[in-house]
């Protein structure tokens, strides 16, 4: 399978290209400056022939502003994912799309479709991203899945201060490749909370993604 995956270069990308099975999936890796999302002639040119698009170019990650790139950048890989055929698209979204006290009566954090609170406004530009994506899915058949990565760093362990929130790169990798090998589905939208087996957050899915690691 052949895979573009914008914003390659940063530590997220990073961490997953390092668990991709590289028999398995064929990447074109694209970032600055030889190649910049914001540029859409050059993302439609370079995932000409692919099979899947890993949206991860972002800028300025800050939780108390967006930028108006990232939206250029986001809508740009949606395009050009319909112009080209890719029908399969992953988009790199975030915990913080949902604010972490807003709790279901189980007390678990999950996807419900229904109105949310973003943890801030990186959360809001995330929001607005899926939504897009939603739009993309139902109207030009896109099979569209955006991940609410939780925390994936280089160290590979969890964060004394958000150890709820940490997703190791092993399970980070399987996600994404389970997602990959399942059948396409042209006009599904689905979001799910990357994060390994962290008791807060619900990891359901439909792509059989199972955690295997747990920061407790």
């Amino acid at each position: 399978m052949k895979i573009a995956i914008t914003g390659a270069k940063g530590k997220v990308a990073q961490a997953l290209i390092g668990q991709l099975d590289a028999t398995q999936f064929q990447i074109t890796s694209l970032d600055l400056p030889e190649h910049d999302a914001r540029n859409y002639d050059d993302l439609l040119e370079t995932t000409k022939g692919h099979d899947a698009l890993i949206h991860f170019a972002w800028r300025d990650i800050s939780v108390e502003a967006s930028h108006p790139d990232n939206g250029v950048m986001y809508e740009n890989a949606y395009r050009a994912a319909v112009a080209n055929k890719i029908s399969r698209v992953i988009m790199a979204s975030s915990n913080h799309a949902r604010d972490h006290n807003q709790r279901e009566s189980d007390n678990k954090i999950r996807y419900t479709g229904q109105v949310e609170l973003a943890n801030n406004l990186y959360g809001v530009e995330k929001q607005k991203m899926e939504s897009m994506g939603r739009f993309f899915a139902k109207k030009n058949g896109l099979d569209v899945l955006c991940v609410r990565i939780g925390n994936v760093n280089t160290n590979d362990a969890p964060l004394p201060m958000t150890p709820t929130r940490w997703m190791s790169q092993r399970d980070f990798g399987s996600l994404i490749t389970h997602a990959l090998d399942k059948k396409t589905q042209p006009g599904q939208f689905e979001v799910v909370y990357g994060v390994s087996d962290q008791p807060v957050f619900d990891w359901k899915n439909s792509f059989n993604y199972q955690p295997k690691d747990c920061s407790e």
